[in-house]
């Protein structure tokens, strides 16, 4: 059986490969710094495994609605709104299970083949990668160094900007580079 041509255009997704040979790099005693598939390192809280074991004994290990369970989307919309000083509503949160499927989902909406997406660059390789995937045209812009960090270069996003483009993804916290935007 022959794949999808398509499927070459998936040449980002090299994540699992950096980390294997981050892995082999470290058991031979070298220091490692795991920005590589942006798992956090640490350990989960005490609260969300304890409501986690509850849901288990209560018997939860179902499905749960396609956007996720209804008091998780509220807390989420109450938190985020606090901590930013808006409110958000919890019709307007989805859970989903981990980042990529999400950003698919999206690019997979709001884009035609042809069309252009303008996605940070350092970042998350998915999104180079599903824009191509689905025909379009991923174009990158930059963070530049500032004296709090980094910055958006909102110049290049402008000049950037076509009747072709469809999309601007925007990502806060920034990975790799932790460039917070306010």
């Amino acid at each position: 059986m022959a794949l999808a041509t398509r499927l070459e255009k998936l040449g980002t997704e090299t994540a699992f490969a950096v980390s294997q040979a981050a892995a082999e790099w470290g058991a031979k005693g070298n220091d490692i710094f795991p920005f590589h598939l942006g798992d956090l390192n640490i350990a989960t809280s005490r609260n969300i495994v304890d409501a986690m074991n509850r849901a288990i004994v209560d018997g939860k290990t179902g499905y749960c609605p396609a956007a996720g369970i209804p008091q998780l989307r509220e807390a989420l919309a109450n938190d985020v709104g606090a901590r930013r000083g808006l409110n958000f509503s919890p019709a307007n949160v989805v859970v989903q299970p981990g980042g990529k499927p999400v950003i698919t989902k999206f690019i997979q909406a709001v884009m035609n083949p042809g069309d252009e997406v303008l996605y940070p660059n350092p970042g998350y390789p998915i999104y180079e990668s599903q824009i191509e995937y689905f025909g379009g045209v991923a174009k990158a812009y930059r963070y530049l160094p500032s004296s709090t960090g980094f910055n958006i270069d909102l110049d290049q996003i402008k000049a950037s900007i076509t009747p072709k483009t469809t999309a601007i993804i925007y990502n806060d916290l920034q990975n790799p580079i932790g460039a917070e935007s306010t």
